[in-house]
């Protein structure tokens, strides 16, 4: 019983890391993102870091090639602890749409809207760059990573140990880990920068404030 459920956990994780499928078809496919998140890089205070955007891949024309949309917010406290040593968690929250590859009825809804928080402590990799590590059991564990020095902010993955066992199991099943994610400005803006010659979806680094 405790394997087939570590299965059924496992198979519903891989799933989050499939593409959608079909952008041209699904009801997901568009989305104009407005308010307060057209703005891109890191802001940092005596408290820690904030960031904003979207995890998209780089320089990836092909929509069923990207992750699922995502608006996501990144929030890392400074703590110190009884020694008087500092540490940095950061709380990533994404909102996520999942999209089926059917066009929109408004009497069986196939968009779906799910919220992923995770935690990672952050550890000086090099000067300006920290990076955090995901506690996962499934195939497949996040790795935050904060570019201090080119104000980015990225998502890459790695197989866990349990991957092969899984593998083991049924053959196939972990694959290879999803390609690595930048979080860029993904908002109405963004787009109007371009004179509205992109697709709904564009992203790109360029914030109102660092175009």
């Amino acid at each position: 019983m405790v394997r087939i459920a570590a299965i059924t956990i496992m198979l519903a994780t891989v799933s989050d890391f499939m593409p959608a499928s079909a952008a041209s078809l699904n009801s997901c496919a568009n989305l104009d993102i407005i308010g307060t998140y057209d703005r891109s890089g890191l802001q940092e205070s005596d408290y820690g870091i904030s960031a904003v955007g979207t995890f998209r891949i780089q320089n990836e024309p092909d929509e069923n090639s990207q992750p699922n949309f995502n608006l996501t917010m990144v929030n890392c406290d400074k703590q110190t602890d009884e020694n008087g040593r500092q540490s940095l968690t950061c709380h990533v929250v994404k909102a996520v749409t999942w999209a089926k590859d059917e066009k929109p009825d408004t009497g069986n809804p196939n968009c779906s809207l799910d919220l992923d928080v995770t935690d990672y402590t952050m550890h000086q990799l090099q000067k300006g760059v920290l990076v955090g590590a995901e506690d996962s059991t499934n195939c497949f564990q996040s790795m935050l990573t904060i570019d201090r020095n080119t104000k980015r902010v990225y998502l890459n993955f790695t197989r866990t140990k349990y991957a092969d066992n899984f593998d083991k199991i049924k053959p196939g099943t972990c694959g290879q880990p999803p390609r690595t994610q930048a979080l860029m400005n993904c908002t109405y803006w963004a787009k109007s920068r371009k004179n509205g010659a992109t697709p709904s979806r564009y992203c790109d680094f360029s914030g109102a404030g660092d175009k």
